[in-house]
C-alpha cells in the first residue's frame, strides 16, 4: 500500500523574487512553466492591472511572467495562492478573476471557508466540517488567518485533515498567517474547522483550501465536494464502515486504483453515503465488492489464515515452492501459513528432486488448513486422493477417488485396502473391479489411473484412516512397493437419534437437530435384498424434534438411513424381533373338553399396548378371542381357553393362532402359528411294533384297547404281536385346519 503522511511544507520559493506583503511583483519579460491559469476575456494590460491593484493582505503569489491572457507562476503554491480569495473580514468573498472564466493547467477546486464568531457575544465557534467526495489522490493547499478585534485574544484555532492537525493558529497574534500549508489529500478526505477556546468578541478565522486534481489536465476537478456543514449534517453525510477480516491485518483498501487506507481486524473507515465498489489486496490476493453505505455499516472480508502441512515419508519439508492459479506466492515451510481470500483455487507445490503435487482447493470458512504429502522422484508409484480433506459421520459411505501415477510403464499393478470395511472399487469407468482375496487387480498401465473407492467410514469419532498398498513391477521385473494412508475425520452428527426397541408393528424413531439450523432430514429403510420398505421426509428447524412412525411387518435385519444434505449419508443395522412368542405349542384334550394355550408377549413402547389373541379350528366349538393389554416396558403371559366339539373325527388338529396390536386405527397382525391339539380318551395306547432283520423297528401301530390286561406276547421272526382283550378303536390320521 502507499502510504500518504501529512506533509507540512513550507511556501516553496518561485522562481521571480520573494512574495510581497501587499504587492505583487511582476516581471519585465515572461518566463514560461507547466503552472498557469487562463482567463477567459481578459487581456494582457487588464490582467496586469488587476494584478497590481489587488490587495493580497501579507502574501503575493510569484508571478513568472504574463503572456495575453495566461499568467504563469513559480509553483504549484503560488498557482493556489493566486487562486485563493482575499482574506478580508467579511463573509462574502471574490476571487481575483471570476472562477467561471479560469482554466488551470491542473484540474482544481477552490473551497473558501469561513467562521465568525457573533458580534456581541461570548459564544463559542460552531465546529465546521468539509467533506471532500474525491475519487482520486488530490493535493491540497491551504491558507488560514485568525482576526481578532479587541485587546484580549483568549482562543486558538485549528483545522484537521482526517482528524491529523493540518493547519494551527497559535493564541495571541491576531492576524496570524500560515501560508500554503500543503498535503496530498486521501481518498473521501475531511477537513475539520475546529476553535479549541472562546475567542473574545469580534473574532473571526478565515481558511481557503485549493484542491488540485494529482495528474489532470485543463478542467475542473472531476471530483465533487461539499459546502460547509456543521457536525451533525456531516454526520448525516458520511458512515464509519467497520472491517471484519477474521484477524488479518494489513489488508489495502481501494477504491478504483486509489488507496482508501490499510486496515486491520476491526478498523473503521469513513466513507460517503452510496455504492463504493472496494478491493482488499493482501499478499499478492485481492478481494473486490461492491457496498452501499446507506444500509451497511459493517462488511466481511472474507481473508483466511490456511496452515500448509507439506511432508513426505520422513517428516515435515522446507523450501517449497507454492503456486495459485498460476502464480508463485510464496516459498513455505511445513505448517507455514498462507493469508487468502475465500474461493477456489488450483495449488501446485514443487519441490527440486519432488513430484509436483496440485491440488484443488475451496477456501471458505470451514478450511483451516492444506495437506500436502510430496514423493521423491525416486519413488515409482505416486498416491493422492480426492478430496484431499475428508469429513463424514459414523456409518456413512465414504466416496474416495486415488490418483495412482508411475514414472515409468508399470506391470501386474495390485491395489490394497486395509484398515475399514470395503464396500465397492470401481475404476474411472465405472465398472466395478473385483476382490482377488487380499487385493484389487488394476493390471498394467503407464499413465495416471483413477480408481474410485467406496468404504464404510466405521464408528469412532475423530481420525481415522485406510492403508492403502500399491505394487507393481517395471519392464526388467523389479518390484515397487508405495504405502500411505487416506485419513478422515468422523465428526458427531448435527442429529440426536432417540431409537427405540425395534418390533414387528409401529416404531416410534425421534430425531432432533442440535445445531440451530434448518435441515431436510430423510429417513430410508432397507432390508436385507436393499428393498426400500419405508421413506419419509421432514424439514426441521433448528432444535425442533420430530417423530418418524415405522411400520415392520417382518423381522429381520434392516439398514435404516438418515440422509440430509450432501454431507449426511449415515446409517444403523436394525435388527427387528416379534414380541410375541407361543409358549403352549402342543396341548391334548378330550372331545367335549376344555383346552388353554398361553403366549407370552413383550411391550417394549413407553406407553401401554392393546393386544387381542384369535384361535380357531375344525373341533372347536367356537372360534375364541381374548383382548387384554400390557404395561409400558413389561412382558405377561396371557392364556386363552377353547371348547371342544363332543364327536371329532381325528386324533389330532392343528390350529391357527394368531396375535394382533389393537390401535385406534385399527388392528395390524403381528404374529401367527398353529397349535397342536392331540385328542386324548379313556383307553390305553399299545404300541405294534416291526423289528427289521436287522433288529431295527421298521412298523409301529398303535392299537388302542379299553381294558389294560394283556394276557401274554409272543415273538415271531422279529415281528412283536401284542396280544391283549378288550375292545378295539381305530384312529384316523391327524387333521390341519
Amino acid at each position: 500500500m502507499k502510504k500518504f503522511s501529512f506533509l507540512f511544507l513550507l511556501l516553496l520559493i518561485g522562481c521571480v523574487g520573494s512574495v510581497s506583503a501587499e504587492t505583487i511583483t511582476l516581471p519585465e519579460t515572461c518566463t514560461q512553466s507547466s503552472y498557469f491559469i487562463v482567463i477567459a476575456g481578459y487581456d494582457e494590460e487588464t490582467i496586469i492591472g488587476t494584478l497590481n491593484n489587488t490587495a493580497w493582505d501579507d502574501f503575493a503569489p510569484s508571478i513568472c511572467g504574463i503572456s495575453g491572457n495566461t499568467i504563469y507562476v513559480s509553483s504549484e503554491a503560488d498557482m493556489a495562492r493566486l487562486l485563493q480569495p482575499l482574506l478580508a473580514r467579511s463573509t462574502t468573498y471574490a476571487s481575483v478573476f471570476p472562477s467561471a472564466l479560469i482554466t488551470t493547467s491542473k484540474t482544481t477546486v477552490v473551497y473558501h471557508g469561513y467562521l465568525q464568531q457573533e458580534g456581541g457575544t461570548s459564544d463559542t465557534f460552531q465546529d465546521t466540517y468539509l467533506y471532500l467526495n474525491n475519487t482520486e489522490l488530490v493535493k491540497g493547499y491551504m491558507l488560514y488567518r485568525k482576526g481578532c478585534y479587541s485587546s484580549y485574544d483568549g482562543g486558538r484555532g485549528e483545522i484537521y485533515l482526517n482528524d491529523v492537525v493540518w493547519g494551527l493558529s497559535a493564541s495571541g497574534n491576531p492576524g496570524t498567517l500560515i501560508d500554503s500549508v500543503s498535503s496530498i489529500l486521501p481518498f473521501n478526505s475531511v477537513v475539520h474547522w475546529d476553535v479549541d477556546e472562546r475567542w473574545d468578541w469580534g473574532a473571526d478565522a478565515f481558511a481557503t483550501i485549493v484542491i488540485f486534481g494529482e495528474g489532470a489536465n485543463n478542467g475542473t476537478f472531476e471530483g465533487s465536494y461539499v459546502d460547509r456543514f456543521t457536525k451533525t449534517e456531516f454526520d448525516s453525510a458520511v458512515v464509519d464502515i467497520t472491517f471484519n477480516t477474521n484477524s488479518v491485518d494489513g489488508i489495502e483498501v481501494l477504491e478504483g486504483e486509489n488507496s482508501v487506507g490499510t486496515i486491520n481486524d476491526g478498523s473503521k473507515l469513513t466513507l460517503s453515503k452510496g455504492s463504493h465498489t472496494l478491493t482488499f489486496v493482501k499478499n499478492g490476493f485481492s478481494y473486490t465488492t461492491t457496498i452501499d453505505t446507506n444500509s451497511v455499516t459493517s462488511l466481511d472480508v472474507p481473508f483466511r489464515t490456511i496452515t500448509v502441512a507439506m511432508t513426505d515419508s520422513e517428516g515435515g519439508l522446507s523450501s517449497v515452492n507454492c503456486y495459485v492459479d498460476g502464480d508463485l506466492i510464496s516459498t513455505l515451510s511445513n505448517n507455514q501459513n498462507i493469508v487468502i481470500p475465500d474461493g477456489t483455487y488450483e495449488f501446485i507445490f514443487e519441490k527440486s528432486e519432488y513430484w509436483n503435487e496440485t491440488k484443488t482447493v475451496t477456501v471458505n470458512e470451514e478450511l483451516t488448513s492444506i495437506t500436502v504429502r510430496m514423493y521423491p522422484e525416486s519413488v515409482f508409484f505416486k498416491i493422492s486422493n480426492t478430496p484431499s480433506v475428508i469429513t463424514t459421520y459414523s456409518n456413512s459411505e465414504v466416496n474416495i477417488v486415488l490418483n495412482i501415477d508411475p514414472n515409468d510403464y508399470a506391470y501386474g499393478v495390485k491395489l490394497y485396502l486395509t484398515g475399514q470395511e470395503v464396500l465397492d472399487v470401481r475404476d474411472s469407468s465405472n465398472v466395478q473391479i473385483s476382490s482377488q482375496g487380499s487385493y484389487y487387480l488394476l493390471d498394467d498401465f503407464s499413465s495416471a489411473k483413477t480408481v474410485n473407492v467406496k468404504i464404510n467410514s466405521g464408528t469412532t469419532l475423530g481420525t481415522n484412516s485406510l492403508a492403502v498398498r500399491v505394487t507393481g513391477y517395471n519392464s526388467i521385473g523389479t518390484e515397487f512397493v508405495t504405502d500411505t494412508t487416506v485419513d478422515y475425520e468422523i465428526v458427531r452428527l448435527p442429529l440426536s437419534l432417540t431409537v427405540p426397541s425395534w418390533c414387528i408393528g409401529s416404531n416410534s424413531l425421534t430425531v432432533i437437530e442440535t445445531e440451530g439450523d434448518s435441515r431436510t432430514v430423510t429417513i430410508k429403510v432397507e432390508d436385507s435384498e436393499s428393498n426400500i420398505i419405508y421413506t419419509d421426509t421432514y424439514t426441521l428447524e433448528g432444535f425442533e424434534t420430530h417423530k418418524f412412525n415405522i411400520d415392520f411387518e417382518e423381522t429381520g435385519d434392516y439398514k435404516l438411513y438418515i440422509q440430509s444434505g450432501d454431507l449426511i449419508n449415515t446409517y444403523i443395522d436394525v435388527s427387528v424381533n416379534n414380541p410375541v412368542s407361543l409358549t403352549t405349542k402342543t396341548v391334548t384334550a378330550s372331545a367335549g373338553s376344555t383346552g388353554t394355550v398361553t403366549v407370552s408377549i413383550e411391550n417394549p413402547f413407553t406407553e401401554p399396548q392393546y393386544y387381542r389373541i384369535t384361535i380357531e379350528g375344525d373341533p372347536l366349538v367356537n372360534s375364541t378371542k381374548v383382548d387384554f393389554s400390557v404395561s409400558p416396558g413389561s412382558s405377561k403371559s396371557q392364556s386363552i381357553s377353547f371348547t371342544l366339539l363332543d364327536e371329532l373325527d381325528y386324533d389330532s388338529y392343528s390350529l391357527p393362532l394368531k396375535v394382533y396390536l389393537v390401535e385406534e386405527s385399527g388392528m395390524t397382525e403381528i404374529y401367527s402359528d398353529s397349535v397342536i391339539l392331540n385328542i386324548g380318551s379313556s383307553g390305553s395306547f399299545i404300541p405294534f411294533i416291526d423289528l427289521g432283520d436287522d433288529g431295527i423297528i421298521d412298523t409301529v401301530i398303535t392299537l388302542v384297547v379299553d381294558h389294560p390286561i394283556i394276557p401274554g406276547i409272543i415273538i415271531i421272526g422279529g415281528l412283536g404281536v401284542f396280544i391283549f382283550s378288550g375292545k378295539k378303536k381305530g384312529k384316523k390320521p391327524v387333521k390341519n385346519h
